[in-house]
Parts: C-alpha cells; structure tokens; sequence
C-alpha cells in the first residue's frame, strides 16, 4: 500500500520535525496496520541516528578524561620516588565485537614493558557488570593513585551509564519491526471466520 494515501509529510504548526509530522497523522482503518509498521521503522532509524551523534561526543568526553588523568598521573609520578611511582593507567578502547559507535573506559595496571592487564569491574547482584569500579578491584595502589582514582572514576562511571543505556535502547528496539511484521502477516483465516458465523458466535 502506498504511503500517500494516508501520510502527509508536511510538518503542522507546533511541530518540529518530519518525525513529528509523521506520528501526528491519524490512519485510515484501512492503513493502520502500514501505519503501525512505518512508525517503529521510523523509530529504529529516529534513535539510530540520534545515538549517531551522541556516541561521538560521549567519547570525545572520555578522551578528555583519559587525557587529563594522564597528564596528572604523570606530574605525580615525577615527584614520587620509585617505589611510590605507580602502575595504574585509564584507556578509551574499542573492541572487535562492539556495536558502532560503542566504546569502552578501562583501567589497567602495567605489568612490565609494554605488558599491560585490564582490571575487572566486578558484577552486582544481579550479575550485570558494574557501572563502577570499587577500590578494591585496583589491588595496590599508593595514595596518589587512590586521590586521582576517587576523582575520575566517577565521571568514568557515568559515561559508562550512558553507554549502557543508550546500548541497552537499540538492542531493545532491534526486535519491534520484526514484531509489527508478524503481527501484519497474521492474515484472518477466511474458513475459521466463516464456520464462526456460521455458528452465530460473535
């Protein structure tokens, strides 16, 4: 069924958006099952697109942190003796299996010359892993290390919160037109509805 038979595109006074316009229009009881099927479409693609333009300046942001933490790290480390100079170090990454755009702010701990290990967040009780790293995930650290790590986990915490969310939206939203599609597809049985009639049900 074409589109022009029940859509205007215009954008009505109050609204904002083509995606405004979109939802505004009431179906014809004809058309509603297309309708219903080309809203979520446009809802996939509507925070597609928005998380398009979030993503890159959420990590823009965790760059910024990773960057500052280290520039102070490093003055830090400058004027401590050797024994209280530190191995722990914050880094932005992004792994094979992530969904685009998605990154991950980690921690790790140098263990040698360009040897490195991740730490671990740890899990909830629910068995989802944590937003926040606890102190003790860090192992040993000096007391500078714990001033800078109280200081930018935090925020780290946070960004990780909002990537969660915003992963968490799109893998919600993946299975709604594959839904709506089966809903279309669920013909009335012509032969059921007739012997239906037949017997006077309703």
């Amino acid at each position: 069924m074409s589109e022009s038979r029940f859509l205007d595109r215009t954008v009505p006074e109050g609204l904002t958006s083509p995606e405004d316009a979109l939802a505004s229009v009431v179906p014809a009881p004809d058309s509603r099952e297309a309708w219903l099927l080309q809203q979520i479409e446009a809802l996939e693609s509507l925070v597609d697109r928005r998380c398009a333009l979030i993503l890159p300046v959420l990590q823009d942001k965790a760059n910024d942190l990773t960057t500052d933490f280290t520039e102070a790290m490093l003055r830090e480390r400058r004027r401590q003796p050797p024994s209280e100079r530190g191995r722990i170090g914050l880094r932005v990454r992004t792994a094979t299996t992530s969904a685009p755009g998605m990154f991950q702010i980690e921690w790790y701990r140098v263990q040698g010359k360009q040897r490195t290990k991740y730490l671990r967040r740890g899990k909830d009780k629910q068995g989802r892993p944590r937003m926040q790293y606890s102190l003790a995930s860090f192992g040993r650290i000096t007391d500078w290390e714990e001033a800078l790590i109280l200081h930018y986990e935090p925020q780290c915490a946070r960004l990780r919160s909002l990537l969660h969310h915003l992963g968490q939206l799109r893998r919600d939203l993946r299975p709604l037109t594959a839904d709506a599609q089966a809903l279309l597809d669920l013909e009335p049985d012509e032969d059921a509805q007739l012997e239906i009639e037949a017997r006077g049900l309703p």
